[in-house]
């Protein structure tokens, strides 16, 4: 009796535990590649429960919850945020599917909370009863509520510390009702403290999702600001070149009033039409206005650092299944690590880089090439890696762009891939199209194949 209490029952709860946690977090391969760091884990759950069972007094949940989080850091390497959110919530899941699952069995089988924990034989059956009808509704939240990519690319992520405060207020909850569970033989307030628990989860997964909502309509503003910020900086090139415009017409003017002067005023209208043709504006139609913004600005930058951009859109991005967001912050670091790398050709060798939307095998792919430097071979497995730059630079201002686009590409399902040789870098984005996407409109390539339009100041 005493191996199937403290021996048989600890271990499936350890596994339980680092069975969810490892599903959450949606690397269940950990038990099959890290077996032994496995057996340790709960080896280490075992040993700790015998301590703890000699201390009544303790609140073992909170105790169990700290070692988790501190063992399974060490042994998974997982960030601590990470780490900290998925253990909470691990324990959220198995707190609640044990209160969900006890409340029930301890009122059918009349046995009160402390009377079981006080008697050997009696906290057998139940246990023998709850566990198993406990992990079977654990199994079906797995495979029917719980998605482990959303909950790792969105709630547990350091933008979302709100998950943290929900988390927690459940947590103190559930630690209110083992307490109450612990110090009462009535059903009936057990069953109370058990409905109000119950409440309380239901209360804080509703005012999360009102502040996923608030979430998402901060990311729409800021994407907005965004917007803005490029479009005031086209205006501001457009007021530049009225002003230079307005000089260069008073010119001509003054010329033309000049006698014999037809000579010099065609050699200053050849060289104004010259020096025009470097500095007009583009704009373009991607099917993603902040993403045309985003490009004129580039665009403008690029003309003034002396460095040759190509856009090319073959297929619209309209239909696409990708953050707005997103989608600017990856382009954007991707084109400003190409105008990096073509800055630093040398003198006699142009500055050219090049973006193409393209549709491929009916996903929507943005290729972004530039003609600088080759990427080492010993960098090109480390390009993706937090901190990890080619560049020099102080510690600290290098290495988050290319580990951003990676973040930010996985989150949205997309893909990204790249190669470098002595003629070009090239880096490939593809991203899914939305299932309803009108196919005529994807291949409406007239409208979308030009150079670029041009308006003269």
């Amino acid at each position: 009796m005493f191996f199937i209490n403290h021996v048989g029952l600890v271990l499936l709860e350890s596994l339980t535990l680092l069975v969810l946690y490892l599903y959450m977090l949606d690397n269940l391969v950990f038990l099959r590649t890290h077996w032994l760091k496995s057996i340790i884990f709960l080896m280490s759950y075992l040993i700790l429960h015998q301590i703890l069972n000699h201390f009544n007094n303790l609140h073992w949940t909170i105790i169990y919850l700290a070692f988790c989080i501190i063992a399974l850091e060490i042994l998974t390497k997982i960030n601590f945020y990470t780490n900290l959110a998925a253990n909470i919530f691990t324990f959220l899941i198995f707190g609640v599917t044990d209160v969900t699952v006890s409340m029930p069995a301890a009122y059918f089988l009349d046995i009160a909370f402390p009377i079981a924990k006080n008697n050997a034989l009696v906290y057998m059956k139940a246990m023998l009863l709850i566990r198993p009808v406990q992990i079977l509704i654990i199994g079906l939240l797995a495979g029917f509520v719980i998605k482990p990519k959303y909950y790792r690319l969105h709630l547990f992520n350091k933008k979302n510390r709100s998950v943290i405060y929900s988390l927690l207020t459940i947590l103190i909850m559930r630690a209110f009702f083992e307490f109450i569970s612990n110090q009462t033989e009535n059903k009936l307030e057990i069953l109370i403290s058990g409905f109000l628990f119950i409440a309380v989860v239901l209360l804080s997964f509703l005012d999360r999702k009102e502040r996923l909502k608030l979430l998402e309509l901060e990311n729409k503003l800021n994407l907005q600001k965004e917007y803005c910020r490029h479009m005031e900086q086209i205006v501001d090139a457009f007021r530049k070149e009225k002003h230079d415009f307005k000089n260069q017409i008073s010119t001509l003017v003054a010329l033309c009033s000049m006698p014999g002067s037809s000579q010099e005023v065609r050699e200053y209208a050849m060289k104004l039409t010259c020096r025009q043709k470097l500095n007009e504006l583009h704009f373009y139609n991607t099917g993603n206005k902040y993403l045309d913004g985003l490009l004129s600005v580039k665009s403008n930058m690029a003309s003034n650092k002396g460095i040759h951009f190509e856009v090319d859109v073959e297929a619209s991005l309209e239909n696409i299944l990708v953050d707005d967001v997103d989608l600017t912050s990856i382009v954007g670091n991707i084109l400003d690590n190409a105008f990096d790398a073509v800055l630093m050709n040398p003198p006699e060798k142009k500055k050219i880089v090049s973006l193409t939307i393209y549709r491929e095998d009916n996903r929507c792919s943005i290729s972004i090439s530039n003609n600088g430097s080759q990427i080492p071979e010993a960098d090109r497995k480390h390009i993706f890696d937090y901190k990890f730059s080619t560049k020099s630079g102080r510690e600290g201002e290098r290495g988050y762009g290319l580990y951003i686009v990676k973040e930010l590409i996985s989150r949205n399902k997309g893909e990204i891939s790249f190669h470098s040789d002595e003629f070009e870098t090239e880096f490939i984005i593809s991203f899914r199209y939305r299932e309803d996407t009108d196919e005529a409109s994807l291949k409406n390539n007239n409208s979308l194949k030009y150079d670029r339009s041009i308006f003269s100041r």
